[in-house]
């Protein structure tokens, strides 16, 4: 029925006249009817014709355009009718990038497909199943002249219209690849039950994977390891060994097996051809694997299931979360695609003017420039020095290859010749760095399998042989560092303080005195050498400096220091990666390079890094500050930054991701500060403490020792015993007691007294003895050893600033919520708080004011997802206001009754957190509905006066400013750092407005004005951009202006030194053909981009 309606359509269009032609809608409702899909509905509908789209270009300027059919959540159409004869898709391509651009300000999710119709005669159509749509070539071309005749193609078009879903292979890729993961680590716990030892069985297994994915490409016909499995399974396993070893023979040779002739594998993992012998368990498990279909495995999760599988370590996270491919996508795009498509885009304008030209030499020359193109594709290199198994090197090969796809097309549509190319991109491309065995094995086959899947997919010949080739891409080592030779030296070993031995007074376990560190020193230390790449890009691993020492060892740590000495110490280990990769975008021409952190990487310890980097060239021109990921260390969630590295680009864009990675924001800024952030320039704001507020903040005390701590049962009892005890007892808080509720923990705290001194608590001596003692004769600080019943930051300066105040302000470090509240002076801060040393309400309501908020959130950095108070930039630069004494008092008040409401609402009821209160405040702020238990804190907290008196603070901070309120965010970061910088220049004259003065002044007042010179932004004159010489050079140059600013073709013009005006007009108009860029009607051009 359906292919009768659908001749019937054709007919019927194949002689219609012009003037129907153009009614496109009718076409459509008849394509509808002869596909048994529902036509278009009434406009509202979300399926309608002329579906309106609101679009906002970056000057401001709002227009309406409109979709030709919409289909929400499945497909957006634009019409055309091209006449007869047009053989380059003039109008099409404007179509599609049209269209490209339109979905881009939808208000909702880009639809899966988009369709460019040619009225009548052909529908082009693309998925964005691999993450985007790709470029004009990478279209599926219906002819619907023919569509009668072609079930598949109609059956597509119904999928389309109705389930676009079912046409989604991810779905079942992932579910493919976890099954067969799932039995081949099955297999590998059963083989090496037998006894069979690791080594042999993942090369086993690893021989069996691409064997078994050969045959479901058809790189090995007939099935034969299937076949022989089944007669193992059948008859006699031990059949298998010398069958599947005489098999892997003929592939790694390619010879004759059961009399036909194989193709010629050849690389190492069929040069050892040894088969394990199965028990019938073990057989079924590798049968189960061989029925899968292994045509569809997805290999970014393939590799790192495999690696698990075949790691007794890690098997038991096979079921665990990995890594989804789209995130890899997200950082591979604008590292590797978005410059290699710019190029691209550049390159087929410059073919389409030559081809208009109708001229045979200048045909030729179109085609010329699209191999060029290709064999430019082809002579790229491209890094991972962290490759792992292999998964950012796979997407990378997988995008650039359907780049590659779209070039082949496009030299089949001019030449009108089948490209048969045996030479293409491929993994011989693709290099890598990584430091564990198997890993890497996994890496390489991981790159085999998708090189010959998309090889599957996309020719009809057979691939070149071998198949499988040698390429020495993928290096065994380590990424960073090198040396010469490690040799242990004895008299720098250390003590281990890893419990080991039963303590015979507390019973705990303790360090074992006798037991040492072994300390190996790497002689010759020095950086490791990258082989050259244009692109590099990769998931380093995430350790801190702490944790560097406890993996690698004092010496390897010290070697690294020594090596990159100009690097700070405290750097995160990543960011040794992240400076090489800048390193070769600023001297060795990289292009771009593209890594993954920890969103840690904007802590001032390794902001330096990147500062240094920037120093050279090498800027950050594109960033995600967090985003969700799946460590593979740990399998764990945690959050991190993205960054993209250029030489000195022209401009930077900011991507902001909601708590699921999909991306909510994308800017288009001048530059990006190293804190990942645009407009105030915080970094260098906070890179200038202010005097005023100097001596006045600290972090709480680092004990170094849980047995400082008492219960509040064992410290009452100590109190009672001996009355002298209150010198010495003192209540303890932490992040969790001010987030939460107070534990009742005490803290034995000797303060700085000698040992004679202590002596005289003997009962709290032999405490601290037996229970701190132990572990820090295990340290490797000198002082800590010897000094062993204080704290391992016993923290003068905050004791000292402290003496004769009453109480003083605290705030978690480390916290979701920023609140700042009073604690008693008698009560000791941990490490995870930060404290103020002031006890007037003043500064508690200032530093609780929004304005504070938002300066200590964008100027601190983060610790997973949750911001940092970093004194050092949250408080020591931060303007206070100057208030006069009315507004002090106000402020005062107001900030005493909200530290007194808070109080009095975690007396009235156990539930009430501080946390709790903050969460139901924010949900008021946002409108959001309240869970049941937060509607009982809201009452009992009474959280709507919470919020008013957090709102009188904020006016009344602000007119201490004054400063009109509200503010937008942006505009108060920016009165904040004019103000700072103001208060620097007026304190290098002398004037300080201290904010203790009575303290700071005879302690701090004499010294001299601070040494650091106020960067003041200055503002160069632009200078011309030299116009390029080659015409795909210009057109690019075009491009890349017209994406940062909309410009006139006279402002263009102005841009470019020696430039033409007549060839700037004639790119631009060959750019808006091909619906790369609009014109508005004020004759500027503006990028047509997709959005987020």
């Amino acid at each position: 029925m359906t292919a009768s309606l659908l001749r019937e359509l054709t007919t019927r269009w194949a002689t219609a006249k012009p003037a129907e032609r153009a009614n496109a809608q009718s076409y459509v409702i008849g394509l509808c009817q002869a596909l048994g899909v529902e036509p278009p509905r009434p406009a509202g509908s979300g399926y309608e014709f002329e579906y309106p789209i609101r679009v906002v270009s970056r000057d401001g300027t709002e227009t309406t355009n409109f979709i030709d059919l919409y289909k929400a959540h499945h497909f957006a159409l634009e019409a055309k009718d091209e006449a007869e004869g047009k053989s380059n898709d003039l109008l099409l391509r404007k179509a599609f990038g049209q269209l490209r651009g339109y979905v881009g300000h939808l208000p909702h999710e880009r639809p899966p497909y988009l369709l460019v119709l040619d009225v009548g005669k052909t529908l082009l159509v693309w998925d964005r199943w691999n993450g985007d749509y790709g470029g004009f070539n990478a279209a599926r071309r219906i002819d619907l002249r023919t569509l009668a005749d072609r079930p598949e193609d109609a059956e597509l078009l119904r999928d389309i219209w109705t389930d676009p879903a079912a046409r989604d292979p991810r779905s079942r890729a992932i579910a493919v690849t976890r099954e067969i993961a799932g039995r081949l680590g099955q297999l590998a716990v059963e083989l090496e039950r037998e006894g069979y030892e690791y080594e042999r069985v993942a090369r086993f297994i690893m021989r069996c994977v691409f064997t078994m994915f050969a045959e479901d490409v058809g790189l090995l016909p007939g099935e034969p390891f299937r076949r022989l499995l089944d007669e193992a399974a059948i008859e006699d396993p031990r059949e298998f060994v010398p069958l599947a070893a005489e098999l892997w023979r003929a592939m790694d040779r390619g010879e004759r097996f059961l009399l036909k002739k194989l193709l010629r594998f050849n690389g190492h993992f069929f040069r050892d051809a040894e088969a394990l012998p199965l028990s019938r368990n073990a057989l079924s498990f590798l049968l189960s694997a061989a029925e899968a279909d292994w045509q569809h495995v997805e290999p970014t999760i393939f590799g790192t299931l495999l690696t698990r599988a075949l790691d007794p370590v890690k098997r038991h996270r096979l079921g665990a979360e990995y890594t989804p491919r789209e995130f890899v996508e997200r950082l591979v795009r604008p590292t590797v695609e978005q410059p290699l498509r710019e190029r691209w885009t550049a390159v087929q304008a410059e073919v389409l003017q030559l081809r208009e030209s109708g001229r045979p030499k200048d045909r030729k020359e179109a085609e010329q420039r699209l191999r060029d193109f290709h064999e430019w594709l082809r002579s790229l290199r491209f890094l991972d020095p962290a490759c792992g198994s292999g998964n950012f090197l796979y997407v990378t090969m997988h995008l650039v290859k359907r780049i590659e796809l779209e070039v082949i097309r496009a030299l089949e549509e001019l030449t009108g010749a089948r490209e048969i190319r045996f030479v293409e991109v491929g993994p011989w491309q693709f290099h890598g760095i990584e430091v564990d065995t198997w890993p890497r094995e996994v890496a390489e086959l991981t790159l085999w399998i998708g090189f010959h899947q998309f090889w599957k997919a996309h020719h009809d010949v057979q691939p070149p042989e071998p198949i499988l080739q040698d390429t020495g891409t993928l290096e065994l080592r380590d990424a960073v560092l090198a040396w010469d030779e490690i040799v242990h030296v004895p008299e720098r070993d250390r003590p281990d303080p890893t419990p080991r031995l039963r303590h015979p007074v507390t019973g705990k376990l303790v360090p074992d005195p006798e037991a040492k560190l072994s300390y190996y020193e790497y002689r010759g230390a020095r950086p490791a050498e990258w082989p050259r790449a244009d692109f590099i890009l990769g998931n380093p691993p995430y350790m801190g400096e702490k944790r560097q020492r406890e993996v690698f060892g004092d010496g390897y740590v010290d070697a690294l220091r020594q090596a990159y000495s100009h690097l700070p110490d405290n750097a995160d280990y990543v960011l040794y990666w992240w400076y090489r990769a800048a390193e070769a975008v600023a001297t060795q021409g990289t292009m771009r390079a593209g890594l993954i952190t920890t969103n840690s990487i904007t802590q001032t310890k390794n902001r330096a890094i990147i500062d240094l980097a920037a120093d050279r060239g090498a800027r950050i021109a594109w960033a995600i500050p967090d985003h969700p990921w799946i460590d593979e260390a740990g399998s764990a969630a945690v959050r991190v930054a993205m960054t993209v590295i250029a030489k000195d680009p022209p401009d930077a864009t900011l991507v902001l991701v909601d708590s699921s990675g999909s991306p909510r924001y994308e800017r288009q800024v001048a530059r990006l500060h190293s804190d990942l952030t645009a407009g105030a320039d915080l970094v260098r704001a906070t890179a200038l403490p202010l005097r005023a507020n100097h001596g006045l903040s600290s972090q709480g005390f680092k004990l170094v020792g849980s047995g400082f701590l008492l219960d509040a049962e064992e410290a009452a009892r100590l109190l009672a015993a001996d009355p002298r005890h209150t010198q010495i007892l003192r209540e303890y808080r932490n992040g969790r007691d001010l987030a939460s509720r107070p534990r009742g923990v005490y803290v034995i705290d000797f303060g700085f007294r000698d040992e004679a001194e202590i002596r005289q608590f003997p009962v709290l001596f032999d405490l601290v003895r037996d229970r701190v003692k132990p572990q820090r004769e295990a340290t490797n600080d000198r002082l800590m050893r010897e000094k062993w019943w204080r704290f391992g930051r016993n923290r003068e300066e905050l004791r000292d600033a402290l003496t004769g105040l009453r109480r003083y302000i605290a705030t978690i470090e480390v916290s979701k919520h920023r609140f700042f509240t009073f604690l008693d002076s008698r009560i000791a801060a941990d490490g995870s708080l930060v404290c103020v040393a002031s006890d007037m309400a003043f500064h508690l309501g200032v530093l609780s004011s929004a304005i504070n908020v938002l300066w200590s959130l964008s100027a601190g950095g983060r610790l997973e997802d949750r911001p940092r108070y970093q004194k050092a930039l949250a408080f020591d630069p931060f303007p206070f206001p100057d208030p006069t004494d009315v507004q002090r008092g106000a402020i005062a008040d107001v900030a005493e009754t909200l530290d007194r409401h808070r109080k009095e609402a975690l007396a009235r009821d156990e539930k009430v957190t501080m946390t709790g209160m903050y969460n139901v405040l924010e949900k008021l702020r946002s409108g959001e509905p309240l869970t049941p238990a937060e509607r009982h804190i809201h009452e009992v907290a009474a959280c709507g006066v919470l919020l008013d008196l957090h709102e009188a603070l904020d006016r009344l901070v602000a007119e201490a400013y004054g400063w009109p309120w509200p503010l937008e965010r942006e505009e108060i970061l920016e009165r904040l750092v004019a103000l700072h910088d103001e208060r620097v220049e007026e304190e290098k004259r002398g004037h300080v407005r201290w904010l203790r003065p009575e303290y700071q002044i005879p302690r701090f007042g004499k010294e001299a004005a601070a040494p650091a010179e106020l960067e003041l932004a200055t503002v160069e004159e632009a200078q011309p951009e030299p116009w390029p010489s080659s015409a795909a050079d210009q057109i690019q140059a075009i491009q890349n202006l017209v994406t940062r600013v909309p410009c006139t073709l006279e402002d263009a013009f102005s841009h470019f030194a020696g430039a033409r005006r007549d060839l700037l007009a004639r790119h631009l108009e060959t750019l808006e053909l091909m619906g790369e860029v609009r014109r508005g009607a004020e004759g500027s051009y503006y990028a047509v981009r997709e959005g987020v």
